[in-house]
């Protein structure tokens, strides 16, 4: 009867870590469609950067190795291209239920083809904190990326702790400005976006 004890309360202890280490990972791949092999589509579709995610500007999923796409894509077979026409700003966002002062970090894969971007042209991460009532509180800004990357694809991370007030996280990957240049086109390129513990 003691080992029969003995052996629950050594079940339970391995259940209670087991449920505490799952829920340090619950914040892991929050973002639907996170490596952009789905096309942009409906909320109630679940591939989303549509809907309660937005496409603005000029961004596109594209296939690796086609004339619009990079000749591989990071992971699967499809990327997010962001094109900049003149003075505008492009890119996709989705949105994550999260709660205030709590831990995220967000990665994201980044090349850019070409050459150098056009004068005042740059890509990057950017997250935005939503209130309960969906106005923007706050912000953390990712690496900004103007220089070709060599055919690379390139990590890009922001990490940090939401500010109080907190009731989601808006998750941009943008690219823009461009004030007098020429359209940057099919060379701006995004992949693999996601949350990891």
């Amino acid at each position: 009867m003691e080992v029969t004890v003995v052996m629950n309360m050594r079940g339970w202890c391995l259940a209670g870590l087991l449920c505490v280490a799952f829920a340090g990972v619950l914040r892991a791949g929050d973002i639907l469609n996170a490596g952009f092999e789905t096309e942009f589509g409906s909320a109630e579709d679940q591939n989303v950067w549509g809907d309660f995610g937005e496409a603005f500007g000029e961004a596109y999923i594209v296939d690796e190795g086609n004339e619009n796409g990079p000749k591989k894509a990071h992971k699967g077979s499809r990327a997010l291209l962001i094109n900049v026409p003149a003075d505008s700003w492009n890119g996709v966002w989705q949105q994550i239920p999260w709660d205030e002062k709590m831990p995220f970090t967000w990665t994201a894969w980044c090349m850019i083809t070409g050459g150098e971007l056009a004068p005042g042209t740059a890509t990057f991460m950017k997250a935005e904190f939503m209130d309960g009532l969906d106005q923007r509180i706050g912000e953390a800004l990712g690496e900004s990326y103007t220089q070709d990357t060599g055919g690379k694809w390139v990590k890009s991370t922001i990490k940090g702790v939401t500010p109080p007030s907190t009731r989601a996280i808006r998750f941009v990957l943008i690219a823009g400005s461009n004030p007098e240049g020429e359209p940057v086109m099919h060379r701006i390129f995004w992949d693999d976006s996601d949350t990891v513990d």
